[in-house]
């Protein structure tokens, strides 16, 4: 009878449903030497609960000062002001158009010459993305030799 409930309070301690009282129960009862063969794990278990329960640190334990922690925080307080403040006078101003920025030329020779230039670097610019059209057209005529369309 006895073997039956402790068989039960195993079950019970395994799903982790025992209460303090049963599990004390447990330990006396494995504490003795008369236990089952099924069971003899079990009393290896609660017998090391048991030794390791009557063992303490004796040492006492130094915690660090909390110093460092009041140094990084201050630290984030001074790097925050200094992200605001560098926003603030620092900050992009728009630019104010007059006319002496707006990069007019009075002579007309030479305002000819800057629109021939610029106009010439845009045609490179066209040309070299009309080059890769080739390759388009190529996969076209690929294309249409495989896809029959009508």
């Amino acid at each position: 009878m006895e073997l039956q409930k402790i068989k039960g309070l195993l079950e019970k301690y395994e799903a982790g449903e025992t209460s303090l009282a049963e599990e004390k129960k447990l330990r006396e009862y494995f504490a003795k030497n008369e236990v089952p063969d099924s069971l003899k794990p079990y009393q290896l278990i609660f017998g090391f609960s048991e030794i390791e329960s009557k063992e303490s640190y004796e040492k006492e334990i130094e915690l660090p000062a909390t110093k460092q922690d009041n140094r990084y925080l201050w630290t984030a307080i001074a790097a925050s002001l200094i992200l605001v403040v560098g926003l603030f006078f620092f900050q992009n101003k728009p630019l104010e158009m007059s006319d002496s920025n707006l990069g007019t030329i009075q002579d007309k020779e030479e305002a000819l010459q800057k629109s021939m230039e610029a106009l010439k670097m845009v045609s490179e610019l066209m040309n070299e993305g009309k080059e890769d059209l080739i390759y388009l057209k190529e996969f076209n005529n690929t294309k249409n030799k495989f896809i029959k369309t009508e």
